[in-house]
């Protein structure tokens, strides 16, 4: 165990004395201890930035600094020196302005970003700095170059990303070319998540509704917004992520209400209250009942604007039907009251008299139903995926430019950014040549999303004991994304890899993991078949939700006797209190050899209820 007071005292005797280079090793040794708190790590990353520039190891200071974020623009002269190094071919000058790019991008600097960007021949990195710096003309122009750049040929998904912030671009400077060039973007981006969705790669395609969001709240095209959203829907149903899928129904009604369609924001309501009832949530009432309330204001406003009548009657009969179907009979009457205000034909006025007495004036309103929460009507916030992808294909899988990002980046948790500095340090004091396995298991460590890319690079390698060591780390890193490498270490070559991959997949536990857990057990093509089924089953086995009882369930059904045993192994372990109805309702569904274990679960269950 490490003697931080010690060696923190060492290290500020050597600093007063000007023993740099002693201090350096004592510091070195205490900010690998990532789990203090923030004051003392914070001190002992100052003195260490010192030190080491006393030492003119200015990559690492700069590393320093910027975790603490206090990265200032660097003078002329020092960029004088850094391109003058970038142009005599010198990698470690072009590496170094790369990482001070990133730097200043993240303390927002953006302008001086791009400068250093450009020099080291990072346009897509460049174009987001001078968005962000507003200089939408400068950034369409090189969004340009890059959507002419031979890397992008083949790839759809990046370019499809270029043209829609090349299109925003346009459309902030208010260009006549801005509706065609997002009317291009639109396209691209549709074919890409059709394409997504045909290989079964719907997270990605979740992405692409998301950017056909952006465009049409960007560009005020509702249609866009709600294609979007639907389809982002439908992807989170599909997945079983119920509570998802309601908060992107809630924030599209209120991007619809916002936009002024409330025609749409009642239909959204009236689907989403179909949604709870088929997925078993309480809050089904409530969203007719505000897919009523919807329908009224409907009404109200297609009569002000002198809409057809026939218009005007379908909103309230909609609404009557909605605050019928939740006993609101007192608001029913309201509104067949004014259907027969309406200058409508005299049969149909006549009718909706008829109605409004036979109804009388006494009746009242159930109790208002089962809120939905607050929380699942805040709207989401998502990554820029239209940045950050495209960044991320630009730095196509460097450990240390990743990890920078990561580190220098204070949305992320300090205990994540400390890994992060701790990579960067190490491959900068190597000169960039730690060995592979060596990063991998400091990538592990960070359990960041942004570091999946890197893993990704590494796992080509031909050497075995490489893709090993990437497979293995995919277990710390809990991402849907993760699946995907892992899908293809449980195919690969080499035994030590599959059965890596294997041990990972019992660690992706997660609630999002359930389908691709599925997928795994579910393929045919495995060349370990029963051990990356049995892992899938061991890790559905501990996420504790509906999807993954009623999986298990299955298993017991179909007296598989590995399969079997696993699943009852799991019943026995489950916590999830909310699962006893579910699990009440499988007994009789399982065959009778396994009901006890069922039975005994649920009764386990409900005394921890009480």
């Amino acid at each position: 165990m490490i003697d931080t007071a010690v060696l923190w005292v060492r290290a500020e005797a050597n600093i007063r004395a000007g023993r740099h280079a002693d201090a350096l090793v004592h510091l070195r040794h205490l900010v690998e201890v990532v789990d203090r708190i923030d004051f003392e790590y914070e001190e002992w990353l100052r003195a260490m930035a010192e030190s080491l520039r006393a030492l003119a190891h200015w990559r690492e200071a700069a590393a320093c600094t910027a975790y603490l974020g206090a990265t200032d623009v660097p003078s002329a002269d020092a960029y004088s020196a850094a391109v003058a190094g970038v142009e005599a071919g010198d990698e470690g000058a072009l590496r170094g302005m790369r990482l001070q790019g990133i730097y200043l991008a993240r303390a927002g600097h953006h302008a001086a970003a791009a400068q250093w960007f450009s020099a080291s021949r990072m346009p897509v990195h460049q174009a987001i700095a001078l968005e962000r710096a507003g200089d939408d003309a400068a950034a369409s122009e090189l969004w340009q170059v890059v959507m002419a750049s031979d890397d992008l040929r083949d790839r759809r998904y990046e370019l499809a990303l270029a043209k829609i912030n090349y299109g925003l671009c346009l459309l902030r400077m208010k260009h006549e070319r801005a509706r065609t060039a997002l009317a291009e973007a639109t396209t691209a981006v549709e074919e890409v998540a059709d394409w997504f969705e045909t290989e079964g790669l719907r997270e990605r395609a979740f992405d692409c509704y998301q950017l056909l969001a952006r465009i049409g709240s960007e560009a005020g095209a509702f249609e866009n917004v709600a294609e979007g959203y639907l389809n982002s829907v439908r992807i989170l149903r599909n997945d079983g992520l119920k509570l998802d899928a309601l908060r992107l129904y809630e924030a599209l009604v209120t991007l619809a209400r916002r936009a002024g369609e409330h025609h749409a924001a009642a239909g959204i309501l009236r689907e989403a209250a179909d949604y709870c009832t088929r997925a078993a949530l309480p809050y089904a009432d409530d969203l007719r009942l505000r897919s009523a309330e919807a329908w009224v204001k409907t009404a109200a406003e297609a009569q002000t604007a002198a809409h057809p009548l026939q218009m005007v009657e379908n909103a309230y009969l909609a609404a009557a039907e909605g605050f019928a179907s939740v006993r609101a009979y007192r608001q029913v009457v309201e509104v067949y009251g004014r259907l027969a205000s309406l200058e409508l034909p005299t049969k149909a006025r006549e009718r909706y008299r008829r109605l409004v007495d036979r109804l009388g004036n006494e009746q009242q309103d159930a109790p208002r139903p089962v809120p939905v929460p607050e929380f699942l009507k805040q709207l989401p916030e998502y990554e820029e995926v239209w940045y950050v992808d495209l960044a991320e294909w630009e730095l196509d899988g460097d450990p240390g430019l990743i990890a920078a990002g990561v580190m220098a980046d204070r949305r992320f948790p300090d205990f994540v950014r400390r890994h992060a500095l701790l990579l960067v340090l190490d491959l900068e004091r190597r000169a960039g040549q730690a060995p592979a396995v060596d990063i991998i298991r400091r990538l592990e460590s960070i359990r960041a999303y942004p570091v999946i890319a890197a893993l990704e690079r590494l796992y080509l390698s031909p050497d075995a004991t490489i893709r090993e060591a990437v497979a293995a780390a995919m277990g710390s890193l809990r991402f849907k994304r993760s699946f995907s490498l892992v899908g293809q270490a449980l195919r690969d070559d080499d035994g030590s890899v599959r059965e890596a991959a294997a041990a990972s997949t019992t660690r992706l536990v997660f609630p999002h993991a359930f389908e691709p857990l599925r997928r795994i057990f579910s393929s045919r093509d495995l060349p370990d078949a029963e051990k990356g089924r049995t892992a899938a089953v061991r890790a559905i086995g501990k996420i504790n939700t509906a999807p993954a009882l009623e999986f298990l369930c299955d298993r017991l059904r179909e007296n598989d006797k590995v399969f079997a045993e696993l699943a009852l192994h799991a019943l026995r372990e489950l916590t999830n209190s909310e699962l006893l109805p579910y699990l009440r309702h499988q007994v009789e569904l399982v065959p009778p050899a396994y009901r006890a274990v069922l039975e005994d679960t649920a009764r386990r269950l409900e005394r921890r209820m009480r």
